[in-house]
């Protein structure tokens, strides 16, 4: 058996190299990095899976479309044919044939019809998936956003408790405070840093949500993105409920998979109907016998009429089903419709409902601060303990995190309030 040579071992190592420095540069473009709610939709537009695969409906649709304009076209094909009698000469013959199709009562536009509305449906379809993903982008970015905010603000709590156990340490060997002040500090803490826990794994499982509506690409909001001290502009206007369910493209989407269905119907009643065809050969080659039956550069032309008489009950069945899939569409439109009004009337409920919430939080938690800062100033001249402390404390986290939480509530609101309204965030 031989040995791996050196030169064998230096080409492996070659090719574990290269092949490690071709992967790096991908690797890295994976990993955009922190960007704004505008850079992020925008990347989640082009990059999101679901989106893909809405576009190469529409693909399929478009295909199917072209493909059911065929029958009304000319087509054309070459023939040959050769024999060859026993103990005689062989004979052969070859030509040219064009050849129309027509069920003489526009079956083919019908079916045309059929597939342009499918092409449309595939459309609204692909607009009604921007709106949902551009609800869950806006669920998954704030909530990343709100989430880093939390864990940044939970961090500050940490360090202002480790201070206040400090201080508690302090004033007890000093014979200022009992110990059980010290045990009330060390349990503060200790509840921040199970806070703080708590808050990570939120704000992880609004990352994954977010990497994965971006292909599982590296992405996150940019730091200091989320800043409760901006102003909120608030919307008074409700929607204009009447147009928008006309104008939804999930009404849309219905609409035209019903106009589909009337295409469907017209075409399936249409098959027991005549239909004619029309060819015209021309002779290009002739050998042997075929000379003396076909003269070459010879058009020969034919019409050939077809009646249905029986078809075993294929039009009937045929027509049948196609009148089912009619009623299923109607209803499924007036299902879209009913479902639209209610996500409407819905999507701004919880936007009113989040406006008020967020404008309440707003309201205690600027309350909350000046009374933590009372409590501050008394404690620092000895007219306050460290309870009266550590209980101002807590009320001004917990209002802090409740005030991020409804600034986050109210931006998913108001994107959802845009889904429902069936406003396209970005034209493709």
């Amino acid at each position: 058996m031989r040995k791996c040579g050196s030169g064998v071992l230096f080409a492996a190592m070659f090719l574990v190299t290269w092949v490690t420095v071709a992967i790096l540069p991908c690797s890295a473009e994976a990993d955009v990095g922190e960007l704004s709610w505008k850079q992020a939709w925008a990347l989640i537009l082009e990059n999101n899976p679901g989106l893909d695969s809405a576009r190469q409906s529409i693909n399929a649709a478009h295909a199917s479309l072209k493909l059911s304009a065929v029958p009304t076209k000319v087509t054309a094909g070459l023939s040959g044919t050769s024999t060859k009698d026993e103990g005689g000469r062989s004979s052969s013959s070859a030509g040219m044939t064009f050849s129309y199709n027509t069920s003489l009562f526009d079956r083919e536009k019908a079916s045309i019809e059929a597939e342009t509305a499918g092409l449309r449906e595939a459309e609204m379809f692909f607009d009604a998936a921007i709106l949902s993903l551009y609800r869950n982008t806006a669920m998954a970015f704030w909530g990343a956003a709100a989430g880093e905010a939390s864990v940044k603000a939970a961090r500050e709590e940490i360090v202002k408790r480790e201070a206040f156990l400090e201080d508690a340490k302090l004033r007890f060997e000093q014979g200022m405070v009992p110990e059980l002040d010290v045990m009330r500090a060390e349990s503060a803490l200790a509840e921040a840093h199970h806070y703080l826990a708590l808050r990570e794994a939120n704000r992880s499982g609004f990352e994954a949500m977010l990497k994965g509506l971006a292909g599982w690409m590296e992405i996150r909001p940019a730091e200091g993105l989320f800043d409760i001290t901006e102003p909120v502009v608030i919307r008074q206007v409700p929607p204009d409920f009447a147009n928008v369910v006309s104008e939804h493209p999930l009404v849309l989407k219905a609409t035209w998979a019903r106009d589909r269905a009337q295409a469907l119907l017209r075409v399936a009643e249409m098959i027991s109907l005549p239909t004619l065809g029309l060819s015209a050969t021309r002779t290009l080659i002739t050998d042997g016998a075929a000379a003396q039956q076909y003269t070459q550069d010879e058009w020969w032309a034919r019409a050939t009429l077809t009646i249905p008489v029986i078809d075993g009950g294929q039009a009937r069945w045929t027509a049948e089903r196609a009148r089912a899939g009619l009623e299923a569409s109607q209803a499924e439109l007036g299902a879209a419709k009913a479902d639209v009004m209610m996500a409407l009337f819905s999507a701004w409920e919880d936007y009113v409902a989040a406006q008020k919430g967020y404008e309440a939080e707003q309201s205690r938690f600027d309350l909350v601060s000046r009374e933590r800062e009372i409590v501050l100033l008394r404690y620092r001249e000895g007219l306050a303990n460290q309870i009266e402390v550590l209980d101002a404390q807590t009320r001004f986290a917990g209002s802090l995190a409740s005030l991020i939480d409804a600034r986050r509530g109210l931006l998913v609101a108001e994107a959802s309030l845009a889904a429902a309204e069936g406003n396209l965030p970005v034209e493709e």
